[in-house]
């Protein structure tokens, strides 16, 4: 007997309906009470009162609901349940209630082509609702969650310890961002700390307040910044700047990819206008590197992989190859500030004021103007971006500038092209070029003896990618850079790969070549090793099960021959591991590694290791953050965003709440931290039941939210901890209860009727409870007295328990 049947009865399956009354002789022959047709005698209906039942909407199930029905058992349309259901809250009230959130609306009478179809057997309420009565979405009507108060710390630490036969070395660095949000500012400093053999050293990214202003659709940005305009170069800046709404979205939205090859297990360092914006340990192999938290969409990346031994290979991602992948919103975008660093050291960093402004030209069509000034330096440019056919993205940028101090000028200019030629075949194109008078504002005042010949003159880009289901994926990315002193330097990564049944094989190619010098100003890392060539990877993937891969490898590089296998499983959700072996066939040397990582819900840890004829390193990581707010700290494994929240499921323990940024878990006290919603959208929470206790159903298991840019947003599940009991009841006799018999609670509500063999199931009851049943044949009851272990089982979805019933 399933537990659908167990859990109640409400006269709407097993009673006949005849007329007014039911078919007593048809109750009678089911085994149950006639008695019972006095508490259905209209038909089967819900009890008076609140009753927590299913609420489906135009075919769309919605999960629990609060629902009210009256002494009949009718509906009440309450404002718990239109907000619910998203329908429009009639301005007429039918029935006041207690508080304003009982009163009944006359949602009937404003919308009367609305069926109200009621299911007691089920615990449902099903609408069929005309669609003018549903409310506007929320990001329409601009009905976001604003406000709030919380602080944050987002941590990410790297280390490696590397113990060699002849020397040792130790590298730790430490990227924290530490910052809060009140009234939807957001207020953020973001560092890095690095430590080289005991040499330590901090840099200080930015410091800033911002807020959003939604009439003028635009972000104000106060304190430590990196301007953000679409026609210069981004400037580190103290002073404050205006700029359209969509930008600010800029470092979560862009669709960059970084791709390079790395030799042995390395960090990857990306920085943009001098600033460390990324830093990541990647394993041996190809990597690709998302979601860069860029600063702007007008500067290079300068990409450097270091490896475990201080080998470091640099390559540099022009900003022209960008193209359509940094989105602009259209807007007006000003800046003021104090420079903060130049090229000259002796120099006073001047005070900038650049302006621009980008317009729609119809569909598919952007125009932007700007203006940049100090002192003793002008400059101006323009922005044109155009999609032909629907399928071409082609984007230009043209720059003047005038070094007042030098008394030169120049010109820099840039083209970019995107479009899928047809047959699966996708091509990006890129081209920068600059004058020898061309000067940025980091440069002016400098002359020829600060080393402007090794500027870029020329810069070119190539993408390729093709794909098809029989000949497999290949993508082709190449760049070329040629400076004024007649150096120059190239970088080619291309891949292909092919899926055969379950098994993956890829053919990957790296090549730079030319020297990769930097301003020394910016950098502070060891000079560059020589470039190394070509080189190349064959590698090929076999699934045992479905999360455990062997991965086989043979690579040529710089004359040096190396195979390698290795083993990874993704064990479950938290844990990850990897252990391999290689061997360097030229200087037949044999080297082993492993690795594993670990998400125990509120941080993240990496840990590695890798051994070979040189010596032993290790390497670690590190990363999460703490949230403080009203209720204490919560801890995150994923760096918190601009815009955020709390969550709350009770006061269950390890719950699984899906989020915009990746699943999360709650801790002892049920609260668990959303790192990041997107701003005016909606997002959507999912709890995973299936990670509840048994003994605990939810309220609603899925809710919406659309929140304003910085505010602070608090989500509550409400959870139902019910406790359920399969009874076993016998008179005093020691006979079972006769089949049918009606089961009232203490206040004389309905609650159940006995099946066979004395079974009394009960949806929720309490240790000590009191039942009365109806015996048929009998004018007085009999009670039955629950003794229940004080605290129930979580594991359980029921719990069994015998007792007696007494005659009064």
């Amino acid at each position: 007997m399933g537990l659908a049947t167990l859990s109640g009865f409400h006269g709407e399956a097993l009673a006949l309906e005849l007329g007014d009354g039911f078919d007593l002789a048809a109750l009678t022959t089911h085994g149950i009470d006639p008695k019972v047709s006095d508490y259905f005698r209209s038909a089967a209906r819900f009890r008076e009162g609140v009753q927590v039942v299913g609420l489906r909407v135009n075919g769309v199930a919605l999960g629990l609901v609060d629902a009210r029905f009256d002494y009949q058992g009718q509906l009440c349309f309450t404002r718990g349940l239109l907000d619910k259901a998203g329908l429009r809250v009639p301005s007429t009230v039918l029935q006041a209630g207690v508080t304003a959130d009982q009163a009944c609306h006359d949602f009937l009478g404003e919308f009367p082509a609305t069926l109200v179809r009621l299911r007691p057997s089920n615990d449902e309420v099903s609408l069929v609702v005309p669609t003018q009565s549903f409310r506007e979405p929320q990001w329409e009507a601009g009905n976001f969650s604003q406000g709030g108060t919380a602080a944050l710390l987002n941590y990410d630490v790297l280390g490696f310890d590397n113990q060699g036969r002849n020397d040792s070395s130790r590298f730790v660095s430490a990227y924290t961002e530490a910052g809060f949000n009140l009234g939807n500012w957001v207020v953020r400093s973001r560092q890095f700390y690095i430590s080289d053999n005991g040499r330590g050293s901090s840099e200080h990214v930015y410091a800033y307040a911002q807020r959003d202003f939604a009439p003028l659709q635009s972000t104000f940005q106060v304190g430590q910044i990196s301007s953000r305009s679409p026609v210069f170069g981004g400037l580190q800046l103290s002073g404050f700047q205006l700029f359209p709404d969509g930008v600010s979205r800029l470092g979560s939205a862009n669709d960059v990819v970084v791709e390079g090859l790395a030799h042995s297990q390395a960090r990857v360092e990306v920085r943009q206008s001098g600033v460390l914006i990324y830093s990541t340990l990647v394993p041996e192999g190809p990597f690709s590197l998302t979601g860069l938290p860029l600063l702007n969409g007008t500067s290079d990346l300068d990409v450097s992989v270091i490896d475990m031994r201080g080998g470091k290979r640099s390559f540099v991602v022009p900003a022209a190859s960008f193209g359509a992948q940094v989105p602009v919103a259209p807007g007006f975008d000003f800046a003021l500030g104090k420079v903060r660093e130049t090229l000259l050291s002796d120099r006073e960093p001047p005070v900038v004021a650049m302006g621009s402004g980008t317009w729609g030209l119809g569909a598919g069509t952007a125009l932007g103007f700007g203006l940049l000034g100090t002192d003793e330096y002008h400059a101006a440019g323009g922005t044109l971006s155009r999609v032909f056919f629907q399928r071409v993205s082609v984007a230009a940028r043209h720059n003047v500038s005038r070094d007042q101090v030098r008394g030169v000028g120049g010109t820099r200019n840039a083209l970019s092209l995107s479009s899928p030629v047809g047959a699966g075949v996708e091509v990006n194109l890129s081209a920068t070029t600059q004058s020898r008078g061309y000067r940025d504002v980091l440069e002016a005042g400098a002359s020829a003896r600060d080393d402007l010949d090794a500027r870029f003159h020329r810069q070119y880009t190539v993408g390729l990618s093709w794909g098809g289901p029989t000949f497999g994926g290949f993508s082709l990315s190449y760049s070329r850079s040629e400076q004024f002193d007649g150096q120059g330097a190239e970088h080619v990564f291309a891949s292909w790969n092919q899926r055969f049944r379950d098994v993956d094989v890829a053919l990957i190619a790296d090549s730079q070549t030319g020297p990769s010098r930097r301003r020394k100003r910016r950098y502070t890392a060891n000079e560059e090793l020589p470039s190394e060539g070509v080189s190349v990877r064959l590698q090929v993937s076999v699934p045992f099960g479905e999360s455990r891969r062997l991965t086989s490898f043979a690579s040529r590089r710089n004359g040096r021959s190396d195979i390698g296998t290795t083993l990874s499983e993704r064990v479950n959700e938290y844990v990850d591991y990897e252990v391999g072996t290689e061997r360097d066939l030229t200087d037949r040397q044999q080297a082993v590694h492993g690795r594993v990582d670990v998400m125990p819900r509120y941080t993240r840890v990496g840990a590695g290791i890798n051994r070979d004829a040189s010596g032993t390193s290790y390497t670690g990581q590190l990363q999460g953050a703490i949230v403080a707010h009203e209720q204490g700290l919560t801890f995150s494994p994923y760096a918190v965003q601009d815009t955020f929240g709390l969550l709350s499921v009770g006061n269950v323990s390890g719950a699984k709440v899906e989020t915009p940024q990746g699943p999360v878990w709650t801790d002892y006290r049920g609260f668990a931290v959303i790192p990041g919603l997107p701003a005016y959208s909606n997002s959507h929470l999912e709890v995973q039941t299936q990670s509840l206790p048994k003994r605990v159903d939810l309220k609603n298991g899925t809710q919406t939210l659309a929140a304003a840019r910085g505010s602070f947003n608090t989500v509550e599940f409400k959870v139902i901890s019910a406790r359920r009991v399969l009874l076993t009841a016998r008179d005093a006799s020691g006979r079972a209860l006769p089949q049918g018999a009606p089961v009232f609670g203490e206040d004389k509500a309905f609650l159940t009727s006995v099946v066979g063999e004395g079974l009394i199931f009960l949806n929720d009851s309490q240790p000590q409870q009191t039942l009365r049943v109806e015996m048929p044949g009998s004018t007085k009851p009999c009670l039955l007295q629950l003794n229940l272990e004080p605290e129930p089982s979580n594991e359980k979805l029921y719990e069994t328990a015998s007792a007696t019933c007494r005659a009064l």
